[in-house]
């Protein structure tokens, strides 16, 4: 029974330490500072293409979006993974069949926008895609 609790004591150290490891050297890190950034839509159904350009402080895209939530005509929903971008320019997605592709300098993201990093001169650009 000891050693069953030892075990266990063991597993989740290793654990918070991966964690922490993880938290330290390999997450995105933000770059601090005044950074100009472009926010491009394209919604081809709707004759949507609009471009928005952006100085801020914010480090990842997510806070910058919400903070010009009105503007962009965004709407988001938040899940375990992350947070979900289910419209933009008032439109809204149909979860069945629609998501918006995000990519970031003309390439697709492999992260979403809470963990994808503000660079300075950046382009990231939404394309209503269908699945």
């Amino acid at each position: 029974m000891n050693k069953k609790i030892i075990a266990i004591i063991v597993v989740i150290l290793a654990a918070v330490l991966l964690y922490a490891g993880y938290q330290a050297f390999l997450a995105p890190k933000g770059t601090e500072g005044s950074k100009e950034v472009t926010i491009q839509i394209v919604i081809e159904k709707e004759n949507i293409n609009e471009t928005f350009t952006y100085k801020t402080d914010h480090e990842f895209l997510t806070d910058l979006m919400k903070e010009k939530q009105e503007e962009l005509g965004a709407s988001f929903e938040s899940f375990d993974f992350g947070t979900m971008i289910t419209g933009l320019m008032k439109y809204k997605v149909d979860p069945n069949s629609e998501f918006f592709l995000f990519q970031v300098n003309g390439e697709d993201s492999m992260v979403g926008t809470d963990d994808t990093p503000i660079q300075d001169g950046d382009v990231y650009k939404f394309i209503l895609s269908t699945f």
